[in-house]
């Protein structure tokens, strides 16, 4: 899968998690799993390791939900900005 496919494969996941702008247990599990499916050079490290440590009790709180919005953005412009490099 190039980076250009992962990049709009986990823009249209995040987009339907997104919609009401929180992230519940759910789908930080949906996420993470996705992620670690497709870790290439440890570029979702960040995220994987945040979501991991959120879900250690089971739920998200609202704070934790803000920080994993952040986590999220911030791997879709890893994933922007790896897609338009040669």
């Amino acid at each position: 899968m190039t980076r250009k496919e992962l990049h709009d494969e986990f823009w249209l996941l995040t987009k339907g998690i997104l919609q009401d702008s929180k992230v519940d247990a759910e789908e930080a599990r949906v996420l993470k799993r996705w992620l670690e499916e497709h870790r290439q050079d440890g570029s979702f490290d960040f995220a994987i390791e945040s979501l991991g440590r959120f879900l250690t009790d089971g739920y998200i709180d609202r704070f934790e939900s803000r920080d994993l919005i952040y986590a999220v953005g911030r791997t879709l412009e890893q994933l922007r900005t790896s897609a338009s490099q040669p």
